[in-house]
């Protein structure tokens, strides 16, 4: 009876044994999803018409002035010139007008650099030279003060200028150009006289024109 019921608990246990080493099932993977559809191959490309695009890239409205190409341009060179001189017409006489109304302090400031000039036909030697552009110094920068009287602001004296450059060679360039010269070397002489008197002619009839004008 005992090896019965020791038989029959051994079968028990072992069964339950069994029972309980079973693994669980694995769950089956999930599905992959779908790959998108391939995209829809692009459309060709309408034929362009060669001849037309070259008409409408060329196409232009022809002249009806019945002139050649260089005509054309003849008289394009002439409008152009025609509004220039109009332009420097214009602007002469707004400096005319200007100057007009500083017409004798023009007059003192330019009387006051051809004395300054005339001074040093006085030099007979180098020593000479610098007693007149020491002694004359103090009267060239008082007259450059009184250019800035003149046109305070810039750009509406047709002249004011050339005094600035006359005044600054007379006491500068021209006495060094004259000291030279009595080593020998009269060129930078030569070339400052030039100038000098270029300035000088271009006042002399600017001032005169000045005089002349209505306001």
């Amino acid at each position: 009876m005992r090896a019965t019921l020791a038989v029959m608990l051994v079968a028990v246990v072992g069964l339950g044994l069994s029972i309980g080493c079973q693994k669980e099932p694995e769950k089956a993977p999930a599905p992959q999803a779908a790959a998108p559809p391939p995209p829809p191959p692009p459309k060709p490309a309408a034929p362009i018409d060669a001849a037309a695009d070259s008409i409408r890239r060329t196409k232009m409205v022809a002249p009806t002035d019945g002139l050649s190409l260089a005509d054309r341009m003849a008289k394009r060179k002439a409008d152009e010139k025609k509004l220039a001189d109009e332009n420097a017409a214009a602007e002469n006489k707004r400096l005319l007008a200007y100057d007009k109304t500083k017409l004798p302090i023009h007059q003192q400031v330019f009387a006051s650099i051809k004395k300054f000039r005339e001074a040093y036909g006085k030099a007979k030697n180098k020593s000479d030279v610098e007693k007149i552009r020491n002694g004359q110094q103090k009267a060239i920068d008082a007259a450059a003060k009184k250019i800035k009287t003149i046109d305070p602001k810039g750009g509406n004296s047709n002249v004011t200028t050339d005094y600035d450059v006359m005044l600054d060679a007379l006491s500068n360039g021209f006495p060094d150009a004259l000291a030279a010269s009595f080593d020998g070397d009269k060129t930078a002489l030569d070339g400052q006289n030039a100038e000098l008197d270029k300035r000088t002619k271009k006042i002399e009839g600017w001032l005169a024109e000045v005089k002349a004008s209505k306001k």
